[in-house]
């Protein structure tokens, strides 16, 4: 990565926007130089903010970087340019901040927006990369190839940062290298081995507790075997033989017992079933002795009901022939009822058609009237309407002819005018053209060819076309548009006086002079005004007729009606003489003396058949309870009650002892099921216990050696020891430039395992061999000078490790923030020595420092000034 430009725009100590060119410097080294706070450091905030939303230090993000000295409507922003490879890419990015709003508050100040988080991407083809913002930041690193931790170690060392490394402790780098190398991998196995270990520890002892479980089931109690059982449980964990076989005695001993308990069990529950039946048949002789007398009881007790039920019985006799008789005397009654309001209906149906008869005969005068006044009044409003149909569509074709002419004057007006301007268009262009001929002869002319005028071979003077000149093509147009103007206006003024002649005739035809809308707004007024006054004599004459009609027809019906009721009258009248005779001859039938018996038997006829059923039930039980008394002492001949009370104390008990011995079999059986269960789990948990057991041995071995807890030994984990890999490279390449540095003073090393400590985490510790006295003494015993060497020595060696590490990672420039002022001239020069070389290399270092020798050993200064409106940088070439 090279940069091309980086502009910044209210952006830390920079209040507008300042644009930095890099393409002034070919290469090389360059150096940052100003004031303490004048804003050097601020443009490599710039850079790694561009890039990864973060400064350099990485102690401030982005929403901190907004100019306290910029105005509220400056835009806060970064644009960095810069080449990689062979393509040239542009960042834009701006922090969350508030800035002035277009608009103000109801009280007059400034209302602040707030202007949210945005970065964007121009690729090398001039296209924006399309994504939301964390896509965007995923392909920024995609492209450079490094993280921002990466890109802070390698290419932008930042101020404070180079003795971080340096002076770290094991567990510190181990973090440092974990993020660089990418080391958590190998993390991640020591973890995993960790987990497999641990869980092979749980599901040992819980395999270990399931044994214990399963051993604590078994209930021994009252074995032969119950001691050495409870040996067994007490022990940590016993011989899984040892179990298997005392549990088998128990099991044999609970089986054993189930059996004989099974066989006490069957004899008892035979004797209870040989009680059972002779108790149930000695019951069953009590049984039929008390029902015996509770049947004989109620015989007697419906004896003496049977003077009540006779005289019942001839109460329901009279309710039976009484209603024979009752039927015919009602329907001869409702007979009579009828003929009643027949007789009745007449003398009303009389009186309705007299009034009728009346007002039908009015109702046929009104009708011959009207029928007379429409036979007078009709044939004029016909012959008024026929007129007036047949003139008002002649109306509307003059109003049609009218509006047509009307048009047609419009169109003719306007092609006269267009005609009239088409005419003056061309004779003013024919006039310009015609004053024009001698400037267009004129063009022809040639020195020594004679004119076609005067004859003149010379033409000192030529006349000229004048600026608003027209040519031939122009006059011809100007004419055609004339011809065409005046043809439409010919075709128009024919169109008019047609329509104007058709107008004109229709009009005096029909009216005589002019047509008026007003007298045909009257004819449509009449024409609606007779048609109205027909319908509706037309409508009256037809509810005349119609009211005519139907009193007649009704008045006609009701006379048939009346006489229909007069025969009905005559024959209810004789059917009421026949049901009367009906009625005596079957109250005699029903051998009633006479009709007062009867009405003295009509009381019973309510409820006689109720009574008659209740009549039949008595005697029906009656016959039961008789033939049941004589069955109840057939079954009980020559039999007497029985004792049944010693009988069921005794099965009681039989009873008693069964279900004891019952539940006894029942709680063996439990136990014995427990305890098979048991002994089948047992043997499973067994053949787990020793497959768990070397399975854990083995993980939990691996897992201690990979994660440094062996005891005894260095506590050096697996990543640690892939990382020393790495240290050893950064060491060896640091050492190459540490030399030249401290001319072959002292070079770093990577403590041996055999010096590290067994306490806390080791393998990543730093020494220092002294080549002059040929000793080892720690890394913390450097000087000030000393340290900024070995620190700018291990950071450029991680940078070299790093980049090859990161795949070839193109890194084209390297920052550096501070430092220098540690170093006597002459380490100072050794190391901008290297630095030289590295920017050979790399090709652009830049270094920021207030040491002024520097000044003097660079040529290229970029130098930063600051005032109370913000800092300005500038080229020093």
């Amino acid at each position: 990565m090279r940069p091309i430009k980086l502009t910044m725009s209210a952006f830390g100590s920079y209040s507008g926007m300042e644009t930095i060119d890099f393409t002034k410097i070919q290469g090389g080294l360059f150096l940052v130089t100003g004031d303490t706070g004048a804003g050097k450091t601020t443009i490599f905030d710039a850079v790694t903010y561009a890039l990864y939303d973060r400064t350099s230090g990485g102690r401030r993000d982005g929403n901190m970087m907004r100019s306290q000295y910029a105005d509220d409507e400056a835009e806060t922003f970064v644009e960095y340019t810069f080449a990689y490879r062979d393509g040239q890419y542009t960042i834009r990015r701006n922090p969350e901040y508030m800035r002035a709003g277009k608009r103000k508050n109801a009280d007059g100040k400034i209302r602040l927006v707030k202007e949210t988080s945005k970065v964007s991407l121009i690729m090398p083809d001039g296209k924006e990369f399309q994504g939301k913002k964390r896509e965007v930041d995923q392909k920024i690193e995609q492209i450079i190839g490094l993280d921002a931790g990466q890109f802070t170690q390698i290419a932008m060392i930042a101020q404070g940062d180079f003795l971080r490394l340096l002076h770290a402790e094991s567990k510190e780098r181990k973090k440092i290298f974990s993020k660089i190398f990418q080391t958590q991998i190998y993390r991640d196995v020591q973890e995993q081995l960790k987990e497999q270990g641990k869980a092979l520890y749980i599901q040992l002892k819980e395999n270990e507790a399931d044994i214990r479980r399963e051993m604590e089931r078994v209930d021994a109690d009252g074995s032969k075997v119950q001691k050495v059982w409870g040996d067994l449980i007490s022990q940590e964990m016993p011989s899984a033989e040892a179990v298997t076989e005392t549990l088998g005695r128990i099991l044999k001993e609970g089986k054993e017992a189930y059996e004989t308990m099974e066989a006490e069990e069957t004899a008892l529950r035979k004797e209870s079933e040989q009680l059972h039946l002779m108790i149930g048949k000695k019951e069953e002789i009590n049984r039929i002795f008390g029902l015996l007398e509770r049947t004989e009881s109620e015989y007697k007790r419906l004896q003496e009901q049977s003077a009540e039920y006779e005289l019942l019985k001839n109460h329901a006799l009279l309710g039976e022939r009484s209603e024979q008789a009752r039927r015919l005397e009602v329907q001869a009654l409702r007979t009579k009822e009828d003929a009643r309001r027949i007789k009745e209906e007449i003398v009303t149906l009389n009186e309705w058609m007299e009034e009728h008869s009346k007002r039908e005969n009015r109702l046929k005068e009104d009708a011959e009237q009207a029928e007379s006044e429409m036979d007078r009044i009709e044939p004029k409003l016909r012959e008024q309407i026929v007129r007036l149909r047949e003139i008002l569509p002649r109306y509307a074709k003059v109003r049609k002819l009218k509006a047509e002419y009307e048009k047609q004057t419009v169109q003719m007006t306007r092609c006269i005018d267009q005609c009239k301007a088409a005419s003056e268009d061309y004779e003013e262009k024919y006039r310009i053209f015609f004053g024009e001929q001698a400037g267009i002869l004129a063009q022809e002319l040639k020195e020594g060819s004679p004119c076609p005028v005067c004859g003149s071979v010379h033409h000192p003077h030529k006349a000229k076309i004048s600026e608003g000149g027209v040519d031939e093509k122009t006059v011809e147009e100007a004419k055609k548009i004339r011809d065409e103007a005046e043809r439409k206006r010919a075709a128009a003024q024919e169109k008019y006086q047609e329509v104007r002649a058709q107008f004109e005739t229709e009009e005096k035809a029909l009216f005589g002079e002019r047509y008026s809308r007003e007298d045909e707004k009257q004819a449509e007024d009449r024409l609606a005004e007779y048609e109205s006054l027909l319908a509706q004599k037309r409508s009256n004459l037809k509810k005349l007729q119609d009211a005519y009609r139907k009193t007649a027809e009704e008045n006609q019906r009701q006379a048939g009606r009346a006489e229909n009721l007069v025969l009905q009258k005559t024959e209810l009248e004789e059917r009421f003489e026949q049901e009367q005779e009906m009625f005596r001859q079957e109250i005699r039938k029903q051998r009633f003396a006479d009709q007062e018996e009867y009405r003295e038997a009509k009381k019973w006829i309510e409820g006689w058949r109720q009574m008659n059923d209740q009549v039949k039930t008595y005697e029906s039980l009656v016959v039961q309870k008789k033939s049941s008394v004589e069955t109840l002492k057939g079954q009980l001949n020559g039999k007497r009650r029985q004792e049944t009370e010693s009988d069921v104390r005794k099965k009681n008990e039989t009873d008693m002892l069964l279900k004891e011995k019952n539940v006894r079999k029942l709680e063996i059986h439990g136990k014995n099921i427990t305890h098979q269960s048991a002994c089948d789990s047992l043997k499973k948990y067994f053949a787990a216990e020793e497959e768990l057991r070397e399975k854990y041995e083995v993980v939990g071995n691996l897992s201690r050696t990979a994660n440094g807890s062996l005891t005894g030994s260095v506590k050096l984990d697996f990543e640690t020891y892939v990382q020393r890999k790495y240290f050893r490279q950064i060491i060896q390449a640091a050492n190459r430039r540490l030399a030249k540095m401290t001319s072959g003073g002292f070079i770093l090393q990577c403590r041996e395992l055999k010096d590290l400590s067994s306490q806390g985490q080791a393998g990543l510790d730093l020494d220092v061999y002294d080549l002059v006295t040929d000793s080892v003494r720690d890394v913390k015993s450097l000087s000030g000078g000393e340290s900024f060497m070995a620190a700018l020595s291990m950071a450029l060696g991680l940078a070299d490790i790093i980049q090859n590490t990161a795949g070839a990672v193109s890194l084209e420039t390297m920052f550096v923030d501070e430092g220098f002022g540690s170093l006597d001239d002459q380490s100072r020069e050794r190391a901008i020595r290297i630095l030289k070389e590295l920017a050979g290399e790399k090709g652009l270092v830049g270094i920021i420092s207030h040491v002024n020798e520097l000044k003097e050993q660079i040529d290229w200064k970029l130098t930063v000034t600051k005032s109370g409106h913000g800092s300005h940088a500038r080229w020093i070439i």
